[in-house]
């Protein structure tokens, strides 16, 4: 694989690319204090059948950190756009963690998206009636809202305060990020290696590095899965780490709605794995055997609508 760089609105933005040059494109996407790094233990099994992009993110890994808002607006757009100048074709889009819902954010807006794939995604996500009852209560769904009124105010802390802030938690996280890796991943704590450790702490001292954690207290409101799906309504695999410690131990909660939620639930694939919250890391080899296996039932034609599997027996 080869690390390059690509010219993202005046920054630079790195990226992984390798494999088979003929084979169906995968774009990765990493989660929150991760990089394209934290993909090469699938990035070279799937390289094997595959075009694969690891991007990473502008604000994380070795891309540029200019003292920006980093929302998730700004990141679904560096996606989409990291697809439409580099990738250049129709994809597949993988994300762990907060990666996952930049990467349903982006899926939503690219019809050149042919699957998506999220591997313990973060993002909002309600049973059916809630989520009905919420846009009820909206007047609409999120994106409406926005377009018809714009955002609402949001009050923050001051920059400097929030500078500090990012600087201080910095800090403090350089000195445990072995033991947070290691609660993360709480079936194989071993597969945390100096490598990932590394480069999680190499990456956070690049100039303007706490800029991202300052930006956590000025996000915009964000969409909920559901709507997100909604607007989606294709072939989507979810690989979940079902021993996943983060939001609450509501993996397995959180994993079983995916269906409910989806317009089309035959386009949904569901993997439960014995993980935590990165398994793409943690147990790479059965994450590279269900994304195969998933490509290769959309590639084949096998994961459709209800109404258009209906029209064909006819």
């Amino acid at each position: 694989f080869a690390y390059k760089y690509w010219k993202w609105k005046g920054h630079h933005v790195r990226y992984a690319e390798g494999g088979k040059e003929d084979g169906e494109a995968l774009v990765l996407v990493h989660g929150f204090g991760a990089s394209a790094d934290q993909w090469e233990r699938v990035m070279v099994e799937l390289g094997r059948d595959h075009r694969v992009y690891a991007i990473d993110k502008l604000g994380f890994g070795h891309s540029e950190k200019p003292e920006v808002t980093y929302t998730q607006y700004l990141w679904e757009r560096n996606v989409e756009d990291f697809i439409v100048e580099v990738v250049g074709r129709p994809c597949f889009l993988a994300g762990n963690s907060i990666g996952g819902y930049t990467a349903l954010c982006a899926a939503a807006g690219l019809k050149s998206c042919r699957g998506l794939i999220l591997i313990n995604s973060a993002g909002r996500m309600l049973p059916r009636e809630e989520y009905a009852k919420e846009k009820t209560a909206m007047g609409g769904t999120l994106k409406e809202v926005m377009e018809a009124d714009g955002l609402p105010p949001k009050q923050s802390p001051p920059q400097w305060f929030l500078d500090g802030a990012g600087n201080v938690a910095i800090s403090l996280l350089r000195s445990n990020v072995e033991g947070f890796c290691k609660q993360v991943y709480p079936n194989f704590p071993e597969m945390v290696d100096d490598r990932l450790v590394y480069n999680i702490i190499r990456d956070s001292k690049d100039p303007g590095g706490y800029s991202v954690l300052a930006s956590g207290a000025k996000l915009p409101p964000p969409r909920t899965k559901n709507e997100l799906l909604e607007e989606f309504r294709r072939p989507l695999l979810v690989t979940q780490g079902l021993n996943d410690p983060l939001g609450g131990g509501i993996s397995k909660t959180r994993f079983a709605l995916y269906s409910e939620v989806h317009p089309e639930p035959g386009m949904v694939r569901l993997a439960g794995l014995e993980s935590g919250h990165c398994p793409h890391h943690e147990t790479p080899d059965q994450v590279s055997t269900e994304v195969r296996s998933f490509v290769k039932e959309v590639v084949a034609g096998r994961m459709r609508a209800a109404e258009t599997v209906e029209s064909a027996a006819r």
